[in-house]
């Protein structure tokens, strides 16, 4: 294109659109990749899985179609008992799943005030709230009984007893701070040993001598 002077002049070239593209930004989300056994494996437990449920639907429908055959062939009088019939059981079951889920709410609530792990709900929960407090109740003896023989197991670490007794255990005829055992020699020895063990077997003895080892002046 020519201006009034004669210089030829160029149409403005059009800016290209740097805008980003609807997808440009944004995180590829990463592809799992399973390896042919997993993939498998998981075919096979959804395969199991829909054969069941598919299984569970045929049943309920040749069951409806099975009443509903049944229900043509009575009275009127013996529709309106096997309908009534019907609504009982279904309000029996509808009351048996919030009786459940209400004894699970209490057994959990309770496992976690004695505080043992909510995983234990299946073994302690049973069938009715005196069940549930039998097994609760052995449970507790059990754990109680597990924590009594942590407690000893700890205690008898705690004392380090020497030669297979503990300080408090000890005959007086062996207790070298006795008067029937005095001996200054095994005094001196248990002291350096474990004077812990050594307090607790002077306590026991109660030495009348002026002096011992040990003695607290």
């Amino acid at each position: 294109m020519e201006n009034e002077n004669g210089v030829q002049t160029q149409q403005p070239v059009q800016e290209q659109d740097n805008q980003p593209t609807q997808n440009e930004g944004q995180e590829e989300k990463p592809k799992v990749d399973f390896t042919p056994e997993q993939q498998k494996a998981i075919s096979a437990l959804l395969d199991s899985k829909i054969a069941k449920e598919r299984t569970k639907a045929e049943q309920e429908k040749r069951d409806a179609i099975d009443k509903a055959i049944a229900r043509t062939k009575m009275s009127a009088e013996e529709r309106a008992k096997a309908e009534q019939k019907d609504r009982e059981d279904e309000f029996n079951r509808k009351q048996q799943d919030l009786d459940r889920q209400l004894r699970e709410v209490k057994t959990k609530s309770t496992l976690i005030d004695k505080g043992i792990t909510t995983d234990l709900l299946p073994l302690v929960m049973g069938a009715d709230d005196d069940e549930t407090s039998q097994r609760l109740a052995l449970l507790d003896r059990y754990v109680q009984k597990k924590v009594q023989e942590a407690t000893e197991k700890l205690m008898r670490g705690k004392r380090n007893p020497i030669n297979g007794n503990g300080g408090s255990n000890v005959s007086l005829s062996d207790n070298p701070w006795s008067a029937q055992g005095w001996n200054l020699t095994k005094q001196n020895e248990i002291f350096n040993q474990d004077p812990e063990k050594a307090q607790q077997m002077i306590a026991q003895a109660q030495p009348k001598q002026g002096f011992y080892v040990g003695k607290m002046n």
